[in-house]
């Protein structure tokens, strides 16, 4: 859908582009220059696979900090991204014959990286608890082949930020079970108050033997295209992850690597907030025009930066004459026709939602909404 709105922009039609995953904000100036000054420098060998001693280091230091457990360089890695972190666990803890439990919604590549490693995706469903796991569900859906559990939180698509009961229960029932924990906070830094991020490893600290940690620059620095993520595990999880990419890719590239170094800086602080702050607005903002859109509800995120509104009250209506069938439809139409792009929760696991980003303009907000609202109330 980002793609075929681009297409449409460049032939000249507007559209309020509400698919993109990433922060209409330009990089940190201090970032940028580190990566110009590691150009200029001639850093541009070869690395360790999982970075340079320096950032494995600062990225020990900031875990630590984060879950209040003593993490060493040889529990941490630099990624290409948060994606290629998860993908390179799944692949280093998972295989045939297990089953890892995913709550649902989710992000769209969590089931296809499970199922590249040969392991059975379990759907924990979570709309009728307002997108909250229940912990008694989990507990009944874990069957001799669970391996493991994937968590997103603050979560994509929905916002959701799970609570520190929730959590603390599910590190019992894998503390118990013997359950690997994949904990991906890639939105951490942007969370809205009163809302709080909580880490599983502060909450219950025997976890961190269970845990692999998954985070990123790319939403919290405005660095997505960089590809920048990281990972902390056990060390023998961290051994296992570098083999494996060792033999996919070597490396990241080093010049991002002297750029996430910048971006741990204390100075970047102020941009971060800044940000949160921005984002914060833009969520109020659309969250109170898409109450007044009739047949939509919508649960209040608490970070990240989607709304996930349940559209299955616009179903089997129809637009000029067109039936709207599903939310794979519905996504269509409303490209075609009000000439927003938003993403079809079909894509993350759910046929009532769609998932619209707020990680915009405000205007832009303000006029996607009201293309929504109007195309609503023509539907029959």
């Amino acid at each position: 859908m980002r793609n075929r709105a681009r297409k449409l922009c460049s032939e000249g039609v507007h559209v309020v582009n509400f698919a993109a995953g990433e922060l209409d904000q330009d990089t940190s100036p201090s970032i940028k220059e580190a990566a110009r000054e590691a150009i200029d420098t001639g850093r541009t060998q070869y690395t360790d696979t999982l970075g340079i001693r320096e950032l494995r280091e600062r990225l020990a230091q900031k875990v630590s900090q984060k879950t209040g457990a003593a993490y060493t360089d040889d529990e941490v890695g630099f990624t290409a991204g948060a994606k290629q972190a998860l993908f390179n666990s799944v692949f280093a803890v998972f295989g045939h014959e297990d089953e890892v439990i995913i709550p649902a919604p989710y992000w769209v590549t969590f089931p296809e990286q499970v199922r590249l490693a040969g392991a059975t995706p379990v759907f924990l469903q979570t709309a009728h608890n307002d997108f909250q796991i229940d912990v008694d569900e989990l507990a009944r859906s874990i069957t001799p082949r669970t391996r493991g559990i994937l968590l997103n939180t603050p979560h994509n698509p929905t916002g959701i930020v799970y609570n520190a009961g929730v959590l603390e229960g599910i590190a019992r029932l894998a503390l118990q079970l013997n359950l690997i924990c994949i904990f991906d906070e890639c939105y951490d830094a942007l969370v809205y108050a009163p809302a709080v991020h909580h880490n599983i490893v502060k909450l219950v600290p025997e976890m961190k033997a269970r845990t692999i940690l998954i985070g990123s620059f790319s939403k919290t620095y405005c660095i997505a295209g960089w590809r920048a993520g990281h990972i902390a595990a056990p060390q023998a999880i961290i051994k296992a992850v570098a083999n494996l990419q060792s033999h996919i890719a070597s490396n990241t590239c080093n010049l991002v690597q002297y750029a996430a170094l910048a971006a741990l800086e204390p100075a970047n602080d102020a941009f971060v907030a800044e940000n949160r702050r921005q984002l914060n607005a833009h969520r109020a903002a659309a969250l109170q025009q898409i109450e007044k859109i009739p047949h939509l509800s919508c649960v209040a995120p608490a970070g990240a930066f989607y709304l996930f509104p349940d559209v299955s009250g616009l179903l089997n209506k129809s637009f000029k004459g067109q039936r709207v069938e599903n939310v794979d439809q519905l996504a269509e139409m409303l490209l075609e026709y009000a000439h927003i792009a938003v993403v079809s929760g079909a894509a993350f696991g759910s046929d009532r939602h769609i998932r619209i980003s707020y990680a915009i303009p405000n205007e832009e907000i303000a006029a996607g909404l009201t293309r929504l609202e109007q195309f609503v109330k023509l539907l029959a």
